[in-house]
């Protein structure tokens, strides 16, 4: 579906066809836009291990790395030059990754020390403009790290856009997040409570439905095999 489809079919839902609307073309591009967002954020995220935002690089004497705000969740990572598998930790786990260093315990976050990548520290800046990895140790070589993340869509939703990082089944179910929206205007024309709050209900029902799918899709079905008496 393209966003000239979704558009049309908010504007007969809503019976708003005919100018002057009481939803503009610009919060129903905004309220589309957030839709597609919200859907994903609530669906886990989109999986991603090829576009541009996996490869994260990793400059010799820098502790830390920008990563894309887009990320939801880190799944994986690896040194592009070795093939390594890098382990993922949260800031809250960096005190019991010291190293020891003739009998003595040494937190590498408050003495960082210069040697070969092994750990990734996340959950640095999340809701900044630009969200940030660091190091466990400064690293004393160049190198490139990929990850396998999920994350939110790459593009904004404008005219000629084609929603197509998730399923087209999910397309036409969209509209229940911007009748949430529309419905939650603060304008005596469009504001309606129980509408607003209604789609939201059923837009997040779908949401967790589609979850599940998913969930059941990636989960591999057990075989037994029973012997006879």
């Amino acid at each position: 579906m393209t966003y000239e489809e979704l558009y049309a079919l908010f504007r007969s839902d809503v019976t708003d066809a005919v100018a002057p609307y009481l939803w503009s073309d610009t919060e129903v591009q905004a309220y589309a836009n957030d839709a597609y967002s919200m859907f994903v954020r609530l669906t886990k995220g989109i999986p991603d291990s090829t576009s541009a935002l996996t490869q994260v690089p990793v400059v010799a004497g820098e502790a830390t790395a920008t990563v894309s705000p887009l990320i939801l969740k880190f799944k994986s990572a690896y040194l592009v030059s070795t093939g390594k598998d890098l382990r993922i930790v949260n800031e809250g786990e960096v005190p019991r990754l010291g190293t020891k260093r003739v009998g003595e315990q040494v937190d590498s976050h408050r003495n960082p020390n210069v040697g070969n990548v092994s750990h990734m520290v996340v959950g640095l800046g999340r809701n900044a403009a630009s969200g940030g990895v660091r190091w466990h140790m400064i690293p004393k070589d160049n190198d490139t790290v990929q990850l396998s993340v999920m994350r939110l869509p790459l593009s904004k939703v404008e005219p000629g856009f084609e929603f197509d990082e998730i399923g087209e089944e999910h397309h036409y179910h969209l509209l229940l997040w911007m009748k949430h929206l529309a419905y939650g205007k603060q304008d005596a024309e469009t504001f309606d409570r129980g509408r607003r709050d209604e789609f939201e209900r059923k837009f997040r029902e779908y949401c967790g439905q589609a979850t599940r799918e998913w969930d059941r899709y990636r989960t591999h079905t057990q075989v037994v095999a029973y012997g006879g008496l």
